[in-house]
């Protein structure tokens, strides 16, 4: 059971270009861009998928959009209903409050998991003995040879 939010709150700041796509299916719109403070280099790129919003139109990029979580909706009209919850996408171009069943916000998390993880070091000789063998087998029938060389028939 969720706990009601008493205000506003925000979700994603986007920084630059977002993307707009409208779906159907399960996810009717999708808010794709970089996070604000995090660089296209170092990854970042951010999705917000909204469900259940109907019948929504947003021009296909908005510029530094931010997606707001208002206060919680009323109550549903069944007991096994969920109650939609209530959003707002404010960008210099548009201001937009809409109604979504749920909201997931995806987060490219490679430059994390890549910074976090090591990497491998081969070292030079091993690196050279590759290029070496790959170049041979290059030849036409240096494979031959070096099976030869190896004494397999």
């Amino acid at each position: 059971m969720s706990v009601p939010r008493s205000g506003p709150r925000e979700l994603i700041a986007f920084a630059g270009a977002v993307r707009c796509e409208s779906a159907a299916g399960a996810v009717d719109l999708v808010l794709r861009g970089y996070a604000r403070g995090m660089r296209p280099v170092r990854g970042g790129l951010t999705e917000v998928l909204f469900s259940g919003t109907g019948m929504v139109t947003l021009p296909p990029a908005l510029r530094d959009a931010r997606v707001i979580e208002l206060a919680a909706a009323g109550a549903p009209e069944r007991a096994h209903d969920i109650a939609p919850r209530r959003y707002r996408i404010e960008s210099p171009e548009l201001q937009l409050e809409l109604a979504a069943r749920s909201v997931q916000l995806h987060r490219d998390v490679a430059a994390a998991f890549f910074g976090a993880v090591p990497p491998v070091r081969v070292p030079l000789r091993l690196r050279l003995g590759w290029l070496l063998l790959l170049t041979l087998l290059r030849i036409p029938k240096a494979g031959l040879l070096l099976r030869k060389i190896r004494g397999s028939t």
